[in-house]
C-alpha cells in the first residue's frame, strides 16, 4: 500500500482524476472522506486533503490522533482552512510545495474545545480579519464609508479576560478577533508582525474604541495609507490560553459559523500537528514561548468601562480620570492670584510700555512671553465648559486683578515718559479686525491643547507671542494716561477680541478633548459665543474698511497718470478718502500737474480724495 494518500470531498469525486491527481509527481491513493466512516492511515503517512472547511477540522483531529503528515490543499470551499494551514492559492503550486516539504510541527487553536481553522470573531471586527482580502483604494474607501455608518449601531460590552497566568482585566469592547497566526494578510504587516503558527501562543485583537471620533479618524485615514499601524482603539493579547466572559450570553463565530455561549475558553495546543506546507506559510525555528504579551494600556478601564457598557459610543472621547485630575489641579493653580502672577504682570506691562514707546518689536515680544495672562484665561475656559463656580470666580478675580494692574502700570508709565506720540507699534493696535479674532481663536485652541497635553506644553511661548495679550492692555493704559479715548478704546477692543476668542476656542477644545460633556458645557459655550458675537460687530466694520483700503491700494499702486507714476500708496477709508502716495516723475510738478494727478485718481476711484503726496524726481 502507498504511503501517500489523497483525501477528497466525495462530492468532488468526478473532478479528482482530471483536475487533482495529474498534478502529483508521486503515486498517491485517492480516498473519499466520509464523516460517518473516517479514514485510517498508518503513522507518518503523507496525507493530502482536498476538502471543504466543513470537513477539515475532523481530518486535522484524525491527523493529530493518527500521527499523519498532513497537507491542506486549496479547495474552492476551504477559505478558512487555506488561510490557516496553506496560504497557497493555486492547487498546482500547493501540491508541488507539499510533496517537497518536510513535515513541520505546528500549533492548533481551540475555542471551547472546538478546533479553529483560522479565526474566532465576537462582535464587530470592522474588517480586522486575516481572511479579509487586499483591497484597492476604491474598495477601501467604500469599506470605510460603510464602517462609518456602522459605528452608530454599536454598543460596547463589558468583557473580562483571564489568561492562563491568572492575569485578568476588563474593558468595554465592541469586538474581539482571536487567531493562531496572521500570515498572508494585511494584519501581519500592520498589526501582528510577530506571529507564527508554531510559537505556542494565540493572538487576540480587542476592538475597544473610546469614541466615534476615534473610529472615524481611523476609517477616514486608513484607506489613504498602505500601512496602518496599531490603531488607538485596538488592544493586543498574546498568550497560550485565556477565557472571555461577560454578564450574559456571548454571540460569536468560529470560521464563519455562529455560536452562543456564556464563556469562551481559548487554548493553544503547541506543535501537535505534523504539517506539510511550502514557504508560503513561514514557520519559526525557535522554541515555543510561554511569555505572555499584552498591549492594553489604551483600552477603556476602571470607571470608563461602567460608563460605556450597553450605551452608544460617545462622539468625543472622555478624558481619563488621572489625566483630568492633573489638568484640573494645574488650572486651579493658574486661577490663583499669586505673588508670582502679580510680579510678572507688572514687569511684562512695563516692558511692553517701553517697547511701544520705543517702537521696538523685540522688546514687545519679550513682554508677550513674560506675560502670565494666558493661564487664568485658560482656567476661565475650563470653568465655563464644566460650569465650575469655584474655578470661574477664581479665574475672573485673577484676570480682573491683572487687568487693573496692567492699566495702572501703563498709565503711570505714560505720565513718567515725556512722549505723547502714537508710534507705529501703538498705531498697529488701534484698529482690530476679524483677522485678529482669527488669531485669538487659533491661539485659544493651541493654549488649551498645550495645557491638556504635556508633550505640547513647550509651544506655550509661541502661543503667547501669537495672541499678544499684554501689549493691547498697555496701549489702553497709555491712552487713559493721555486722556486719549480713541487710543484707549481701539486697543481695549483688541484685548476684548483676544479674550473672547481665546475663551470660546479653548472651551470648545476642552469639549473636543473630552474634559467636559456637552450637556454641561452648552451654557458656558453659549455665553462665550455671545461675547464673541458682540465684539465681532465692530470688527466686521473694521474688516470691511481694511478690505476697501486694500482694494484702493491695489487699484492705484504702480499706475501712471500722464508722466507721473504712483508708488507707496496708503489709504484710510473715511469720508473723504485719505490718500498718502509717492509721485515719481522726471521733473518738478506744478500745482496744475498735481491737481491733474488728483483728478485722475478721483476719476479712477469714483470718489473724492484728500491727497498727501511726496514727489520723487527720477532722472
Amino acid at each position: 500500500m502507498s504511503d501517500s494518500f489523497l483525501l477528497f470531498d466525495i462530492e468532488k469525486k468526478d473532478e479528482i482524476s482530471d483536475k487533482v491527481l495529474p498534478f502529483f509527481s508521486e503515486k498517491v491513493l485517492p480516498r473519499a472522506w466520509q464523516d460517518e466512516v473516517p479514514a485510517e492511515f498508518a503513522p507518518e503517512s503523507r496525507v493530502y486533503a482536498y476538502v471543504s472547511d466543513q470537513q477539515t477540522p475532523a481530518i486535522i483531529e484524525a491527523a493529530i490522533k493518527g500521527g499523519w503528515f498532513l497537507s491542506i490543499l486549496p479547495h474552492e470551499q476551504s477559505r478558512y482552512a487555506r488561510q490557516g494551514f496553506c496560504l497557497e492559492n493555486k492547487l498546482t503550486k500547493a501540491i508541488e510545495a507539499a510533496q517537497q516539504a518536510t513535515p513541520r510541527k505546528v500549533d492548533i487553536l481551540r475555542c471551547n474545545g472546538q478546533l479553529v481553522l483560522n479565526s474566532v470573531v465576537l462582535g464587530d471586527s470592522f474588517n480586522l480579519l486575516p481572511t479579509a482580502r487586499s483591497l484597492d483604494l476604491k474598495e477601501r474607501l467604500k469599506l470605510a464609508w460603510h464602517n462609518i455608518f456602522k459605528i452608530h449601531s454599536t454598543r460596547p460590552q463589558k468583557m473580562t479576560f483571564t489568561t492562563g497566568n491568572d492575569n485578568n482585566f476588563s474593558t468595554a469592547a465592541i469586538g474581539l478577533v482571536v487567531l493562531e497566526h496572521a500570515h498572508g494578510s494585511a494584519l501581519a504587516r500592520n498589526i501582528l508582525s510577530d506571529t507564527h503558527i508554531n510559537d505556542g501562543l494565540c493572538d487576540a485583537m480587542i476592538v475597544a474604541p473610546h469614541s466615534v471620533m476615534e473610529m472615524l479618524r481611523f476609517f477616514i485615514t486608513s484607506p489613504l495609507r498602505r500601512t496602518a499601524g496599531l490603531p488607538d482603539f485596538l488592544g493586543l493579547l498574546k498568550t497560550k490560553s485565556f477565557t472571555v466572559t461577560n454578564s450574559g450570553q456571548l454571540d460569536y463565530q468560529i470560521d464563519g459559523c455562529s455560536y452562543q455561549h456564556e464563556q469562551l475558553l481559548f487554548e493553544t495546543e503547541s506543535r501537535c500537528l505534523h504539517l506539510l506546507v511550502g514557504e508560503s506559510l513561514p514557520i519559526s525555528e525557535s522554541s515555543p514561548s510561554d511569555k505572555e504579551q499584552r498591549k492594553i494600556n489604551r483600552l477603556p478601564a476602571g470607571e470608563a468601562v461602567t460608563a460605556m457598557v450597553n450605551k452608544p459610543l460617545p462622539f468625543i472621547k472622555h478624558a481619563a480620570t488621572e489625566e483630568f485630575k492633573e489638568l484640573y489641579q494645574l488650572l486651579r493653580e493658574n486661577a490663583t492670584t499669586s505673588s508670582a502672577f502679580l510680579t510678572l504682570m507688572v514687569l511684562s506691562t512695563l516692558l511692553a510700555s517701553i517697547g511701544l514707546f520705543a517702537s521696538s518689536a523685540p522688546v514687545i515680544i519679550g513682554a508677550m512671553i513674560l506675560a502670565p495672562l494666558m493661564a487664568p484665561i485658560i482656567s476661565l475656559s475650563m470653568a465655563l465648559a464644566r460650569q465650575d463656580a469655584g474655578l470661574l470666580s477664581g479665574s475672573i478675580k485673577t484676570l480682573i486683578t491683572g487687568l487693573v494692574m496692567a492699566l495702572g502700570c501703563a498709565a503711570i508709565a505714560s505720565f513718567i515718559l515725556p512722549m505723547e506720540i502714537v508710534t507705529p507699534e501703538i498705531a498697529a493696535r488701534l484698529s482690530p479686525s476679524l483677522l485678529d479674532l482669527g488669531v485669538a481663536v487659533i491661539s485659544g485652541i493651541a493654549g488649551a491643547y498645550a495645557h491638556a497635553r504635556v508633550g505640547a506644553a513647550k509651544s506655550m511661548a509661541g502661543v503667547a507671542i501669537a495672541v499678544a495679550l499684554v501689549p493691547p492692555l498697555a496701549v489702553t493704559g497709555i491712552g487713559l494716561g493721555w486722556l486719549d479715548f480713541h487710543v484707549a478704546w481701539g486697543s481695549l477692543l483688541l484685548f476684548l477680541t483676544n479674550l473672547a476668542g481665546i475663551v470660546l476656542a479653548a472651551a470648545l477644545t476642552f469639549l473636543a478633548l473630552g474634559f467636559a460633556p456637552f450637556t454641561r458645557a452648552k451654557k458656558g459655550l453659549t455665553l462665550a459665543f455671545v461675547a464673541v458675537a458682540v465684539v465681532s460687530i465692530p470688527l466686521v466694520f473694521s474688516f470691511m474698511r481694511l478690505s476697501d483700503e486694500a482694494a484702493i491700494i491695489q487699484e492705484l499702486e504702480g499706475q501712471t497718470i500722464g508722466e507721473v507714476t504712483i508708488r507707496q500708496v496708503s489709504a484710510r477709508a473715511i469720508e473723504p478718502l485719505q490718500l498718502s502716495v509717492q509721485l515719481v516723475t522726471s521733473e518738478a510738478l506744478t500745482n496744475d500737474k498735481l491737481d491733474a494727478v488728483k483728478a485722475g485718481i478721483e476719476q479712477r476711484l469714483q470718489q473724492k480724495v484728500v491727497m498727501e503726496a511726496q514727489v520723487i524726481i527720477r532722472r
